[in-house]
């Protein structure tokens, strides 16, 4: 059996028009019967039909048709679009193995050409030129709150801390700078504070959860009524949505350790 069979797979493997998902499965298919030396009858038979496909098939798509995909492809690589590239290389392995595209697949190609036509290469090519310092900040902001906070734009998250000189598109900017959670975080880091350096304060009793020392987290219970003086204002990025999120570091009196308290839970301390 191995001897009919692998001559198959070479056939298969050897034509340049076998890609995308076709080349994967037939790769899958290879990789077991080099495995175990053998195919159940159900996968002898989709290796005999995709066999039988390729050589139905015509030895190279449409000329306009090829071009317009390769042309797609170039302009798809150029802005990073990774999904589009594997997505048309997948139609062109379909084609050249004599099946028509579906409307689905015809309706989601005509959005990838609009989104790398030359008016929507032209409108990113302007949002990058006017990406400014304070959406960079914003965008930073927002950043470090969702990186504190998964697992929402990890990947985005992490680039715009680490690449000073990332831009992202306009779609994904808005996505994570402008929904209502980073918009009010970015509030919040942004704002004036209301209490600064070397101020006395003292926790609303209203406060609750815990705040961060040095050594871990520590009820608030026991600070309520104690003074203490702010170390610093925007002490940490803001990890929470809730309105007044700036972080002071607070050094409560007769403690070692400062504090990080958010500025909702602090205020105007008496002696």
């Amino acid at each position: 059996m191995a001897q009919r069979i692998q001559p198959i797979f070479d056939s298969i493997l050897a034509d340049a028009r076998c890609t995308g998902g076709t080349r994967s499965f037939i790769e899958s298919l290879q990789e077991q019967f080099t495995r175990k030396k053998s195919l159940s009858r159900g996968q002898r038979s989709a290796l005999g039909r995709v066999a039988e496909q390729m050589a139905a098939a015509p030895a190279s798509i449409d000329p306009k048709q090829e071009s317009r995909l390769d042309n797609l492809v170039i302009r798809s690589q150029a802005a990073n679009d990774t999904w589009a590239v594997e997505f048309i290389n997948s139609l062109k392995g379909q084609l050249s193995m004599g099946r028509e595209l579906s409307p689905r697949q015809t309706e989601i190609l005509e959005k990838v050409e609009a989104r790398h036509s030359d008016e929507a290469i032209a409108k990113r090519d302007n949002w990058a030129s006017s990406f400014t310092s304070e959406m960079r900040e914003r965008m930073k902001i927002a950043a470090g709150y969702y990186l504190a906070n998964p697992p929402y734009f990890a990947d985005l998250a992490r680039t715009a801390l680490d690449d000073d000189s990332f831009v992202p598109s306009e779609k994904a900017y808005r996505k994570m700078v402008e929904n209502k959670f980073a918009s009010r975080v970015i509030e919040s880091a942004q704002a004036e504070p209301k209490f600064n350096a070397g101020s006395h304060v003292m926790l609303r009793s209203t406060a609750h959860a815990s705040v961060t020392f040095a050594r871990g987290k520590q009820g608030l219970t026991s600070r309520k009524g104690k003074l203490g003086m702010v170390v610093k204002a925007n002490a940490k990025p803001v990890s929470s949505p809730a309105r007044g999120s700036k972080v002071y570091s607070v050094l409560f009196f007769g403690e070692t350790q400062p504090a990080f308290v958010e500025e909702r839970w602090l205020k105007k301390g008496k002696r």
